[in-house]
């Protein structure tokens, strides 16, 4: 040293440095870049050549201050300095002492009262043990390469200990707290303690990169050999085929390249990476190489990420409901609600508010209903309106498990289900997918694809549907599932749990007219080369088409009728007999030949033992009579092929008279010894419900009193032993039927008044409904006199039935017929 360290000046300039620090005893080159650095050094080579070398606390600080300086630094003897030509300079120092700083003062550079920090005498003992410590655990760290031969050979030379902990703590990569730390600790004792520990720290780390590099060379060693396996697969492959280039090596990376641009999850990355490895390693004429070829086709084709952009402007896809199809509005509100609420969802997982998964699931709906209305049309105007790909599968006969989830790939042949198949056509992962007649489901010993589709339609569950020949999981969640079913009641209870039901109605007349109108005609026509001007129907001819030549609840046999007379036509134009036709109801007869339906009308007068009942089919509603006879005999005789409900009807309608004889002035031997005949017409079809039970009572009640039921009255109803009047169903299509057939005045259950929303307001407005809630009511309205003349007796048949039950003393009720 060319300085005592007693000698050293009280303040002295200060150079910063930045992510280092120097120790006591050490010499070291200082590069400097900064004005400040260079000032200070230049001021301390004119003084007496002694400069306190200090850490900055944060290196990013360009022009430091004395806080942002530790306080404690090292004081050092300028040895020798030197410019270089980009102005900055280097600086040889020799380290003299740990030194605390105080008072800094700033100018051009800055500078600092200096205090020395004398070193602590420590234990002998305590202190020697601590040495020979830091000697071993310093050998074995310099023994992994972490240290220059050079260095170590220097710091084994140290015979002092604390020195040696200096030049251990200089050489090795610690945090420059911790090596701060070190230089502050005045004390070889507390500073060979603080080394020790830092030093068990950097064995550990250094064990732990030890395990990462082992395993990193066994995975590079294992790649290499894997490569080096894979060529000399391909030359012998290559030998083995007569010299042609072997495209199977090839092959399996073009599969490589489609499954990484994929982007899939990594379980299911790692069970494809392994079947095209196992394509790679395979003779390409083997057996399972074309089945694990095929299985990658179908794996790297399948739409794993990709997605159509849905449609969110909801008076858009109104539009484009209401142009494609008449009516049906439960079902287009269903549409735009759901499309209302993506929207929502979409801006709120934009704010942050919603993951991805919660903006893409989609609803399943089932749409029941009779054949024809259009369940099957409107889902494909649903995918239209919302942008989406349209798949329809038929699972109308499917009675095998692998229909939906598809084969296993041990089995010759095998391929996806349907659902996977669907998907691929479609190209995205999230179209809208029809699963056409849902409720003609089969069952045989290859499983039952009702139970399969319970995963496929639980929303909870389907984002992990796995099919049995991909082996691998692919959400269905985004999936818009639309299934259609005739019969609900035949769909299992756990598949209906899963599905939100919208029933379609059959169409009335009024909608099938503009139906007709709107979009059957403008198909027939182009469908028989036919052009507007050519042909015309009035209104008055398709609603006789609908009335007398079909008799459905949708439109496909009205639209084949008018493909019909479209043919007709577009011969005699053919022909040149006719120019243009215009088709009136007289001229169906021409074209149609005779109609084929005569649909029930009104009694013209009041009848006696004669009611009107309504009943409700898929195909619609229409009217039916209850006729009700009595003569000499016993018992209650039912016929017109009546289901064992409506049976039951009858008797509780008997019952009810019975109980209720003296106060309608019924003679009670009448009821008991005469013969009561009930017969529904149209005995040909058969008839069940329990809705014809008031149209039953007033019939009975009717003929046992002689009272004629009123012609323009129709009825609907259960009833109870008691007198009560209970609700059905199908009141609107039953009340349309009703007022088909003539019928003004329409009485049913109170319990079904919200129904009558249902019903277009110009018919409510053209009808009179009488909503009753027990029988006495309905007899009330439906009798001629209503209640008044039951309980005063002014029926014509309130005497006793005769002795002897002889066909000429028995009085039958006027108009009955048997």
């Amino acid at each position: 040293m060319t300085t005592d360290i007693l000698q050293l000046p009280a303040n002295v300039p200060v150079c910063p440095v930045r992510g280092s620090v120097i120790y006591p005893t050490m010499v070291q080159h200082i590069d400097a870049s900064r004005s400040l650095s260079i000032n200070a050094i230049e001021a301390a080579m004119a003084g007496e050549k002694v400069i306190l070398i200090v850490s900055q606390r944060d290196k990013d600080v360009d022009d430091p201050q004395g806080a942002d300086l530790y306080d404690v630094g090292t004081a050092c003897n300028v040895l020798r300095v030197r410019k270089n030509p980009d102005g900055t300079v280097q600086m040889l120092v020799s380290a003299v002492a740990r030194a605390r700083a105080k008072n800094y003062t700033r100018d051009e550079y800055l500078r600092a009262d200096i205090e020395l920090m004398p070193e602590v005498a420590a234990d002998p003992v305590e202190f020697q043990a601590l040495a020979r410590e830091l000697r071993e655990k310093f050998d074995i760290i310099a023994a992994n390469g972490k240290v220059s031969a050079e260095s170590v050979q220097t710091i084994q030379g140290k015979e002092e200990a604390g020195e040696m902990a200096d030049h251990i703590a200089f050489n090795l990569d610690f945090k420059l707290e911790d090596k701060q730390a070190l230089l502050e600790a005045a004390s070889p004792t507390a500073r060979i303690r603080k080394l020790l520990t830092l030093l068990d720290t950097e064995q550990e780390v250094q064990a732990v990169q030890a395990r990462i590099r082992a395993q990193v060379k066994e995975e590079i060693d294992k790649n290499q050999r894997e490569y080096y396996l894979r060529e000399q697969m391909k030359v012998i492959q290559k030998e083995l085929q007569g010299g042609e280039d072997g495209e199977e090596g090839d092959e399996a990376d073009v599969f490589r390249t489609k499954i990484e641009a994929l982007e899939l999850k990594p379980d299911v990355k790692k069970e494809i990476d392994r079947e095209v490895n196992r394509l790679a390693r395979m003779h390409p004429d083997a057996a399972e190489a074309s089945v694990i070829r095929t299985y990658l086709t179908w794996v790297t084709e399948l739409p794993w990420n990709t997605r159509s952009e849905d449609r969110l402007d909801v008076p858009e896809a109104a539009q484009i409901l209401d142009d494609d199809h008449y009516g049906l509005e439960k079902v287009k509100d269903r549409v735009l609600e759901f499309l209302a609420v993506r929207r929502l969802r979409k801006e709120r997982a934009e704010r942050g508010e919603l993951s991805a998964e919660d903006v893409n699931k989609g609803p399943i709906l089932v749409f029941t209903g009779p054949p024809g209305v259009g369940k099957t049309s409107i889902a494909q105007s649903i995918a239209k309106a919302l942008g989406r790909k349209y798949v329809r599968i038929a699972l109308g006969g499917a009675r095998d498990e692998s229909d939906i989830r598809g084969h296993r790939r041990t089995y010759i042949g095998a391929m996806p289900g349907r659902l996977i198949q669907g998907i691929r056509t479609a190209g995205t992962k999230n179209p809208v997918i029809l699963l056409d007649e849902v409720d003609k489901l089969g069952t045989s010993y290859q499983g039952d694809p009702s139970s399969a589709l319970l995963e496929v339609l639980d929303p909870s569950q389907n984002q992990h549907f796995t099919d049995h020949y991909l082996g691998v999981a692919f959400d269905l969640s985004e999936v818009m599932f639309i299934a259609t079913a005739n019969y609900p009641e035949q769909i299992p209870a756990a598949l209906m749990d899963r599905m939100e039901v919208i029933d379609f109605s059959s169409y009335i007349e009024q909608e099938k007219l503009e139906i007709a109108k709107r979009y059957l005609m403008p198909r027939q026509l182009t469908q028989n080369g036919l052009k507007p001007n050519q042909i015309s129907f009035t209104d008055a001819a398709l609603e006789r088409l609908i009335s007398h030549y079909t008799r459905e609840a949708g439109v496909r046999n009205l639209e084949r009728e008018i493909g019909t007379v479209a043919r007709k036509v577009a011969r005699r134009i053919a022909t040149a007999e006719v120019k243009r036709v215009k088709v009136t109801d007289k001229e169906l007869d021409r074209y149609l030949g005779q109609a084929r339906h005569t649909p029930e009308t009104e009694n013209r007068e009041d009848m006696v033992g004669v009611s009107t009942g309504m009943f409700y089919t898929p195909v619609g509603g229409d009217i039916l009579f209850v006729e009700t006879s009595v003569m000499p005999g016993k018992g209650l005789v039912l016929t017109g092929q009546l289901g064992d409900v409506m049976k039951e009807s009858a008797r509780a309608a008997l019952t009810y008279a019975k109980t209720n004889s003296e106060r309608f002035h019924i003679d009670k031997s009448r009821i008991d010894d005469s013969e009561i005949h009930v017969h529904v017409p149209a005995g040909a079809i058969p008839k069940e419900g329990p809705s014809a039970g008031g149209a039953m009572a007033t019939s009975l009640i009717s003929a046992l009193t002689g009272i004629p039921a009123r012609h323009d009255v129709a009825m609907t109803g259960e009833m109870t032993l008691t007198g009560r009047y209970l609700p059905i169903g199908g009141l609107k299509e039953k009340v349309l039927g009703a007022r088909r057939a003539g019928i003004k005045h329409i009485i049913m259950p109170k319990a079904n008044e919200p129904d009558l929303r249902d019903i277009p307001l110009h018919l409510r407005s053209s009808m009179r409904f009488h909503p009753c809630e027990t029988v006495d009511e309905v007899l009330d309205v439906a009798l001629v006199g209503g209640l008044k003349a039951l309980e005063r007796g002014a029926g014509l048949s309130n005497v006793p039935a005769p002795e002897t039950p002889k066909r000429k003393t028995g009085r039958r009720g006027a108009g009955a017929s048997a």
